[in-house]
């Protein structure tokens, strides 16, 4: 029998780059709409290899898998998978952790800079209103702080792009050590030094048990009243809530956002009607150049698992041990 390679929950429909990758193990390649873990479980009981986007895969899902050797997340974050579990099925966990680097990184200078500059506002203004004075207050960027909750990958690209700006560079990282820093050309502070003195603070970090609600009310009120939240990592650092009461309270300026906690946000969330709030959903990965390349690999990553070969990003090195 050969191997079979399921596709819990794509969000494309021309899966080329699946079929091209995964012709060289001669896999039967099939996608299904998953969201449960009943119904990966139902759907994908006979898989091999499985491809994910949002679908959670935990324990309920991976007792109705028993052939299931490699797991690949399409994306940075894997948050929805119980590597812990796989990991006692043996089965391997992987992610496409640098596809999009480039895109985020764009993405989060963009959403800097247009809600400083007050684009938005600006572009409302002359659609509705003609041309009349500037918005106010505008404040000069250059000699700003820009915090930076996490330096791996993304992080460190913003910092490079950033620098240009002529930015203070504050980051916060428990995993990088002081020449790191130093490299980068970014001061290290602590978590509470980070959010007191950020007049930027822009988040990249992974989505864990203990940076979940990093941002919350407690951290809020160590913020300036003029400071601004960009997050372009995961939804689940910020507790939302508490971010619009804060911005509604006058407590921070606003915030730019390309993920939130719930997504699609909700249409009567409070968010949605402040005015220093930027907004995109969750489109910061894409590009014409990241969407296939992000394809591909995934499927490399699985025809590389199901070879035999130690898969690129492997999440659980330790599996390989059994």
């Amino acid at each position: 029998m050969g191997f079979v390679v399921i596709h819990t929950d794509p969000l494309h429909s021309d899966f080329s780059a699946e079929h091209e990758e995964l012709s060289a193990i001669g896999a039967e390649f099939r996608t299904v709409r998953c969201h449960t873990e009943e119904e990966v479980a139902a759907a994908c009981k006979d898989a091999d290899g499985l491809i994910v986007t949002y679908a959670k895969v935990g324990r309920t899902a991976l007792a109705g898998m028993p052939r299931l050797r490699i797991i690949v997340r399409t994306g940075v974050g894997y948050d929805t998978l119980d590597v812990p579990a796989a990991t006692e099925r043996k089965v391997m966990v992987a992610n496409v952790p640098d596809y999009c680097m480039s895109e985020v990184a764009d993405h989060t200078l963009a959403l800097l800079l247009a809600w400083w500059r007050r684009i938005g506002e600006l572009d409302r203004q002359v659609r509705t209103q003609g041309w009349g004075l500037p918005v106010k207050p505008v404040l000069r960027l250059e000699g700003r702080t820009l915090g930076i909750l996490g330096l791996g990958r993304m992080g460190q690209a913003v910092a490079v792009r950033a620098k240009g700006f002529g930015v203070r560079l504050l980051g916060y990282d428990p995993f990088v050590s002081k020449d790191g820093f130093a490299a980068l050309g970014v001061e290290p502070a602590s978590l509470e030094e980070l959010f007191r003195a950020s007049d930027i603070l822009t988040l990249h970090s992974p989505l864990t048990a203990e940076t979940r609600w990093v941002v919350c009310e407690k951290s809020l009120r160590l913020m300036k009243p003029t400071a601004v939240v960009v997050n372009t990592s995961r939804g689940g650092l910020i507790n939302t809530d508490d971010l619009a009461r804060a911005i509604r309270e006058g407590r921070i300026a606003g915030a730019a956002l390309d993920v939130l906690e719930v997504e699609p946000l909700p249409m009567d969330h409070a968010i949605r009607s402040l005015p220093r709030v930027l907004l995109t959903p969750h489109a910061a990965w894409y590009s014409e150049a990241s969407e296939p390349e992000l394809r591909r690999r995934a499927a490399r990553i699985v025809v590389q698992a199901l070879k035999g070969e130690r898969p690129a990003s492997l999440l659980n090195p330790e599996v390989l041990g059994k």
